[in-house]
């Protein structure tokens, strides 16, 4: 079997244990972004999910940000042009790449270098968000990473979309006991 063959298995094994309808799905995705910090060897990872009525994508979950901290434009940076075009980048000289949005790194304090984004679809072909990985410890982000990524962002979709639909059922079940 391929190494990254066997580093997918790994890294979705770990993933599906997190992703269970009643846990709680801040700390479920936190967890998965440090898992995911540690198969990518990246320095920070983070979760940008769309606000449709701000038009926004907005910092959901990440290691180093707190929730909504960030906030940009659907449209701004690597993440927002991955989010409209619903492809993945990858950016190994960030500050050269005119995508790049630097203002998120003044803000912060954090000096992006290189990054990873992908697309978070959901099951009805929605764009939810992007997925990103940022600062490679070692050379630069490879398509083996991207596969990674983009295993990790079908698993945050699902993720979200059953958080959603169980907090609906909650909803629904109180609603019939009254």
């Amino acid at each position: 079997m391929e190494k990254s063959t066997i580093q997918s298995y790994r890294l979705a094994k770990e993933l599906s244990q997190l992703f269970d309808l009643e846990g709680n799905i801040d700390t479920a995705l936190s967890v998965s972004m440090y898992k995911l910090n540690q198969f990518m060897e990246s320095e920070r990872s983070s979760v940008f999910l769309f606000e449709p009525l701000k038009e926004q994508l907005t910092s959901f979950s990440s290691l180093d940000l707190e929730k909504d901290e960030v906030r940009i434009s659907k449209s701004l940076g690597v993440a927002g042009w991955v989010f409209e075009h619903c492809k993945s980048a990858v950016v190994n000289n960030a500050y050269e790449d005119s995508r790049f949005y630097r203002g998120v790194d003044d803000m912060t304090g954090f000096h992006t270098r290189n990054l990873i984004c992908t697309p978070i679809i959901d099951c009805k072909d929605h764009c939810l968000g992007t997925l990103q990985s940022l600062n490679k410890k070692n050379g630069d982000f490879t398509t083996e990473d991207l596969e990674l990524l983009n295993l990790t962002a079908c698993m945050v979709a699902v993720a979200i979309n059953n958080n959603d639909r169980y907090k609906e059922s909650l909803i629904t079940n109180n609603a019939r006991r009254k």
